[in-house]
């Protein structure tokens, strides 16, 4: 089969976990011997592309990426109102390529448009959703005034709690019913996980969605191994924090929290890139409070040795989590894990009594969880005990070539 990944971002520009999933199912994907290609968007200055029929090229890890530069403004990206240049690039790119048999939208963000045109030219399309985006155009299901939403309700919770200027009150129930069509013109509609599918549920009760969680690369990752500054080196236990730095992933209050507490014999270790420049400097200004560190990314073949050098993973994220590769990453090499009371992570570590759960946000809960953690880290012991196995990605890859055969040969229901 010929097969386009569509997803709203992608490497080299960015390298969060939607776009490590979509990496990884085009790479099953082409050893299964199907041809892949990805489209995304990308900054007009982004470097490091090349140029091919008119849009950006590159190859990342062997698979053809097609991009767009383009940028608009911020209420269309988010799927309100239209975008035409992005319809009739997405349409020449179609019509210069081999047709597709199926397509995977990984993520519509920046992409309505290119979605939509799937179903107008009945290619039939697998839609994953790797967080909220269907539901809230700010992505997160968290209102203006920091509560949790829990849906739009055909948008009248989105004008009454989160109404911006730039939008009439009708903008919003206009933005549901168009992700809902788009959800109900899939062949098949995957979540990454039970909490998403439930939000999603609620809003489309008739809307069939499974549930497909991220695959994690096992043999990419390797066997667990103490990294060289790790607590077999320094003596010390390592709290790690694995992800983008960043006010909403909760990295700046797990600086402050692990600074309030500053145990004596623990030490945090934060990777990941960060985009806000406030955010790395209100770390920064702690390095020198506590035994933190803070790390630029790292390769993805890299993962495995970073978190080999932690004792405990902390996802302290201040919105709902659909997902957390990262989580489940530190699951494949047996990590516990310190994670915020927010979206799928809870359920998953109070379910299996594989690590605690502390409230989101709070810098003193933190602090005295990693306050307790420090003064009994056998408890850690326990925990890693119960760390449940992830799906590997041969496992979700399956899944998804299972879904792309039988959205290939089914009867064309784009149109409905």
């Amino acid at each position: 089969m010929r097969i386009l990944y569509l997803v709203h971002q992608f490497m080299p520009d960015f390298s969060g976990g939607t776009e490590q999933v979509t990496l990884n199912l085009a790479r099953a994907a082409q050893s299964a011997g199907h041809r892949v290609d990805v489209f995304t968007v990308t900054a007009p200055d982004s470097p490091g592309w090349s140029e091919r029929d008119g849009l950006r090229f590159g190859v990342v890890e062997g698979v053809p990426v097609f991009a767009l530069a383009h940028q608009d403004t911020p209420t269309v990206e988010l799927g309100f109102g239209a975008n035409p240049r992005l319809e009739a690039e997405f349409r020449r790119f179609l019509e210069s390529r081999p047709a597709y048999d199926v397509a995977h939208v990984m993520h519509a963000f920046r992409l309505n448009e290119a979605a939509e045109l799937l179903a107008a030219r009945r290619i039939p399309y697998v839609m994953t959703l790797t967080d909220f985006y269907s539901l809230c155009f700010r992505i997160n299901l968290v209102r203006l005034d920091g509560g949790l939403c829990d849906g739009p309700r055909q948008g009248e919770a989105c004008a009454r709690h989160c109404a911006t200027p730039e939008l009439e009150p009708a903008a919003y129930a206009d933005r549901v019913a168009r992700t809902g069509r788009l959800l109900r013109r899939a062949s098949a509609v995957a979540a990454v996980s039970d909490y998403v599918a439930q939000a999603v549920r609620a809003e489309h009760p008739d809307l069939d969605v499974r549930v497909i969680a991220n695959g994690v690369d096992l043999l990419g990752l390797g066997a667990p191994a103490r990294d060289p500054a790790s607590r077999s080196a320094s003596g010390k236990l390592t709290l790690g924090y694995l992800g983008t730095v960043s006010e909403a992933k909760g990295a700046v209050m797990l600086a402050e929290a692990f600074a309030a507490a500053s145990p004596a014999n623990a030490r945090l270790r934060m990777v990941g890139p960060c985009h806000e420049p406030q955010s790395r400097a209100r770390v920064e200004a702690l390095l020198g409070r506590a035994d933190i560190t803070l790390d630029g990314p790292v390769a993805a073949s890299e993962v495995g040795r970073v978190l080999g050098g932690f004792d405990l993973l902390c996802v302290p994220s201040l919105v709902p989590e659909a997902f957390s590769l990262a989580l489940h990453e530190g699951f494949a090499v047996g990590l516990p894990a310190l994670v915020a009371d927010r979206g799928a992570p809870p359920l998953v570590v109070a379910a299996r009594g594989c690590g605690r759960v502390a409230p989101a946000g709070d810098v003193a809960a933190w602090a005295r969880a990693i306050d307790d953690i420090a003064a009994d880290p056998q408890q850690l012991t326990a925990w890693a005990a119960r760390v449940p196995l992830p799906q590997r990605i041969e496992e979700e890859g399956f899944l998804y070539t299972e879904l792309y055969r039988a959205a290939a040969t089914a009867p064309d229901r784009t149109g409905d």
